[in-house]
């Protein structure tokens, strides 16, 4: 199996993983098209600690990150004190997205190919974006991309028929916005086409879209609208409904949050190589904080020293995600991988020869963040001790 994981190989893992260590819960929801939202559980300690990944779904190292955690908690490769700790994991938040980007990837990098075919695809795509951020940054164009021709037979037919009601929706979804050629690899949304991180009340998005202003992404996304249902940025279905997923993740959030001693969580986005954290709640977060500025940041520096990141202070709060960090204690977002271009260019993991910049990325992704998680749990703990 190559680091590539498309979605139905991430259900395979999670589904053979030992359940004396970790158990599959009910699911804490189900999407617009009625794909569950599945959930975890590893212990049964007093600390309570959610870990998420997956809410782009093009970000698609951070579901794999969580799964290959989780994989290695199962299989005792890492020790965490399941009598002190509960751990609860949504490693998919997004599963409709996950499908459409994983049947993309699929439709030109098939499962049994070898590591270094595999590697050899992710460079080249990340090659093919980093050429087109550089004209659009010269030219400005819009045109086709080339990281979006290498999959331009990925339109939504290629969908398996077990998925019909989504792939029936897509291909209306795809005439009626005319999305680009190939950018299903691009694709960060749910089924309907909404961003589920810009899927919240306050989203900076929602009156420039009210009002028809045509929206771009930048550098070599730039010919996909963020105004319109698609891959990327639009802020809801119809204005004012939040998405079927983030509906299920806030009241999971707001459960575990009251039933039980809730620690902290981890949000897995990827990439910058940055840790988010909390910071001083200003006049522009509409947002109750209830967090700590210096407690926020204590444990964000653990974590961004363990692993080499950028720490940072949230000064942004029109994302769903600054919603959940602003409502719950000891939230962090964690960027994952300094090498731009998802879905793929987090998967490069050469070992020998080029640049320093593409060796070992994705093993340094995996086995840096679990350290890191390890570590930092501790320091939740005696954060929230002392309250």
């Amino acid at each position: 199996m190559g680091k590539i994981l498309d979605y139905d190989e991430m259900n395979d893992i999670l589904d053979s993983l030992d359940s004396n260590f970790i158990k599959k819960e009910k699911s804490i929801g189900y999407t617009y098209f009625g794909y569950p939202i599945n959930y975890y559980v590893y212990g049964h300690g007093k600390y309570h600690v959610i870990i998420t990944g997956g809410t782009h779904s093009a970000e698609l190292i951070s579901n794999v990150f969580v799964i290959r955690f989780m994989e290695k908690l199962s299989k005792k490769e890492v020790e965490i004190d399941e009598n002190l700790y509960t751990i609860h994991f949504i490693p998919i938040v997004n599963p409709e997205g996950t499908i459409i980007v994983t049947s993309a990837i699929r439709s030109l990098i098939p499962r049994d190919i070898s590591l270094e075919e595999e590697q050899t695809y992710c460079l080249t795509y990340y090659r093919n974006s980093y050429i087109e951020g550089d004209y659009a940054n010269k030219y400005g164009n819009r045109d086709y991309k080339l990281q979006q021709m290498m999959f331009r037979h990925a339109t939504p037919d290629i969908l398996d028929d077990k998925h019909k009601e989504l792939k029936e929706y897509l291909i209306d979804l795809f005439k009626k916005n005319d999305l680009p050629m190939g950018c299903m690899i691009n694709w960060s949304s749910n089924g309907r086409g909404v961003d589920l991180n810009s899927n919240i009340e306050s989203s900076s998005f929602i009156d420039r879209v009210s009002n028809g202003e045509k929206i771009y992404a930048n550098l070599h996304l730039n010919n996909i609208r963020r105004d319109k249902l698609g891959p990327l940025g639009c802020p809801y279905f119809k204005k004012g409904e939040i998405e079927k997923e983030n509906e299920a993740l806030l009241n999971f959030y707001n459960e575990i949050k009251n039933k039980y001693d809730y620690i902290g969580s981890f949000i897995y986005h990827s990439c910058g190589n940055i840790v988010y954290y909390l910071g001083d709640a200003k006049e522009k977060n509409p947002w109750v904080n209830l967090t700590n500025e210096d407690d926020n940041y204590k444990v964000a520096k653990v974590y961004a020293d363990e692993v080499g990141y950028k720490l940072d202070g949230l000064e942004i709060y029109t994302t769903m995600d600054s919603k959940l960090k602003s409502l719950f204690p000891i939230t962090l977002l964690v960027e994952l991988g300094g090498v731009r271009a998802t879905p793929l260019s987090q998967f490069m993991d050469f070992d020998i020869g080029g640049s320093e910049k593409f060796k070992n990325v994705y093993s340094k992704i995996i086995n840096d963040n679990i350290e890191a998680i390890v570590k930092t749990l501790d320091v939740m703990v005696n954060v929230c001790k002392k309250k």
